[in-house]
């Protein structure tokens, strides 16, 4: 063999150069990092995801804390806005109205008698618990964040074990390990995560949805029928939960065909009972709100005092939007492209280690906000819901690159998210 080249040695020179001392600093370093690396992997995987979720949510409150300096003065912030400050902006203050001073008996009406913007159209379960929580003397601002907080930390601990869970059955152990992961750290560092630590619903609908979610997979339905009913008390998504409860059954009715078995008489009723559960979940607080009000339509006609038109119009908002945004034929051609290119890519082949309930979820949920939302900026928050895709980018050939690089850009659009929408620019301003 020959000798190396000039080039090599000159390489290989400052290596020679460093004396005994440098080398056996390198040395100690390279085991320290190890160390560090072993004791991490040593941990629990709850544990794992909870310090990422702590991290995630120290950064949140320091953009938080920076934004809260440029906030200029509004009817919801005084001159110099703290943390705690900006912790109740938007609908904040509405479920700190909740929290304080219940719903109103009647449908607020305006001078032309429409009904108006009032607490009736927010999920109560959220508020109530803050309340429990002011009622010790802590204030709503910390009260509120705090349930958000506690909740949001059972959410990612959560989705680690359901994908974790879905995965196992089709992948390797492996990669059912890195696709549970990667979905935890995303929806912790996510642009809108800093909802989960401030006084909205988006924490306690999480924990409930992937709470749901891992009991029907796990085939338990008397648990996820009370689970529904609570998540029906947070958030307006019994909907596509109950579509997703009928394909779960369909499928398990045609798997038990496939085999003989057919579900004994015990099981059936059980799985009764949650079909009735989810769809009920839907009724709880339109029902509620006419027991409070008297008037049949409080929630819904409510709800159209924050729309456009006045009302809830299903479909077209999205329609007129593409047509406004890209023009009349450009918009809607668009808009039909990428919904069925969501819906072919959600069915195909790469997508069919997340399971068909994770998958119905994200097609039923997806189809839900596209029949009942004005597509605007709180769309990027609604989103987050969507936590069983981010699985998706662990089982990617380059998953650590991916993974990485999505972590950092996730970060830096939080801080545009929150600059750009959880800001308030007085007099009027888009909502987060």
């Amino acid at each position: 063999m020959s000798a190396p080249g000039p080039a090599v040695r000159r390489a290989a020179a400052p290596e020679r150069s460093a004396g005994p001392g440098v080398r056996r600093w390198r040395v100690r370093q390279r085991w320290a990092g190890q160390r560090l690396l072993l004791r991490w992997l040593r941990l629990p995987a709850a544990a794992r995801v909870l310090v990422v979720y702590a991290l995630a949510r120290l950064f949140s409150a320091f953009v938080l804390a920076e934004v809260a300096r440029f906030q200029e003065p509004s009817a919801w912030t005084p001159q110099d806005p703290g943390y705690a400050d900006l912790l109740v902006l938007w609908d904040a203050t509405w479920y700190r109205s909740i929290a304080l001073d219940g719903y109103p008996d009647a449908v607020p009406l305006g001078a032309d008698g429409d009904p108006v913007q009032s607490e009736l159209a927010f999920y109560p379960l959220a508020p109530l618990l803050a309340r429990l929580l002011v009622a010790t003397g802590l204030p709503f601002a910390w009260a509120g964040s705090l349930v958000s907080l506690v909740a949001g930390a059972a959410a990612a601990v959560g989705v680690r074990a359901l994908l974790h869970w879905a995965l196992a059955a089709r992948c390797t152990a492996g990669a059912a390990r890195r696709g549970a992961w990667s979905a935890a750290v995303l929806l912790c560092v996510s642009p809108p995560s800093v909802v989960l630590q401030v006084p909205y619903t988006e924490g306690p609908a999480l924990a409930l949805l992937v709470a749901f979610l891992l009991l029907l997979q796990r085939q338990r339905y008397l648990p996820a029928g009370a689970v529904a009913l609570a998540l029906g008390l947070t958030r307006p998504v019994a909907v596509p939960l109950s579509a997703v409860v009928v394909v779960h059954l369909l499928l398990r009715a045609r798997a038990g065909r496939r085999r003989g078995a057919v579900l004994s008489g015990r099981e059936a009723l059980r799985a009764l009972v949650l079909l009735g559960c989810s769809g009920a979940a839907g009724l709880l607080w339109p029902a509620a709100a006419w027991l409070l009000t008297g008037r049949a339509d409080a929630y819904t006609a409510t709800m159209g005092a924050w729309r456009s038109g006045g009302e809830v119009v299903w479909l077209r908002p999205w329609w007129d939007v593409s047509q406004h945004v890209l023009g009349a034929v450009a918009g809607p051609a668009l808009l039909v492209v990428a919904v069925v290119a969501y819906v072919a890519w959600l069915l195909g082949r790469r997508t069919a280690v997340l399971g068909a309930d994770l998958r119905a979820w994200c097609l039923a949920y997806v189809g839900y906000l596209l029949l009942v939302l004005d597509p605007f900026t709180s769309l990027f928050r609604y989103l987050v819901l969507l936590f069983p895709l981010g699985a998706l980018v662990g089982l990617h050939p380059r998953r650590r690159g991916a993974l990485g690089a999505l972590v950092l850009a996730s970060l830096a659009l939080q801080v545009v998210w929150t600059a750009w929408l959880w800001r308030f620019s007085p007099p009027a301003d888009w909502p987060p």
